[in-house]
């Protein structure tokens, strides 16, 4: 009896062991987080937002085409100029996170945008609702 109960704990263990693991590969890799980010500013140089929006998680409800028009008019910058990534400065990634019920990726890059230095902060969730950029912080 009690080595029954031994073998059913073990068996138990280990299938929660392997839950896990599974559940750990479902996270966002860095590679993936890059070309997201690569493929949605140039969506943005190009003036397409109808496919930047495609690029957003589907929970954010931001307007990118506005956005991104208030940033130009405020800052006196043109996207449209090209945004080149000079470097990844932090990130920051969760294979869970329970505010969001995913895994989150943030990516922070030192970048050139019409010739002036600027520091984007993007967050990427996976999740149930879907994949994509969730927040993008700017600072020019």
């Amino acid at each position: 009896m009690k080595k029954t109960l031994r073998n059913m704990m073990i068996v138990i263990v280990l299938l929660v062991f392997a839950f896990t693991l599974v559940s750990c590969g479902t996270g966002i890799k860095a590679a993936d987080a890059k070309d997201l980010i690569n493929e949605f500013f140039n969506a943005v140089v190009e003036e397409d937002y109808q496919k930047a929006k495609t690029l957003l998680h589907p929970e954010c409800s931001a307007d990118i085409e506005n956005f991104f028009l208030q940033v130009e008019k405020e800052k006196s910058v043109d996207f449209q100029r090209g945004i080149t990534i000079d470097k990844y400065t932090g990130f920051s990634t969760s294979l869970y996170d329970s505010s969001v019920g995913g895994s989150r990726y943030e990516l922070t890059m030192k970048t050139t945008v019409d010739g002036k230095s600027a520091e984007f902060t993007i967050e990427i969730i996976k999740n149930e609702a879907g994949y994509g950029i969730y927040h993008i912080g700017l600072k020019i």
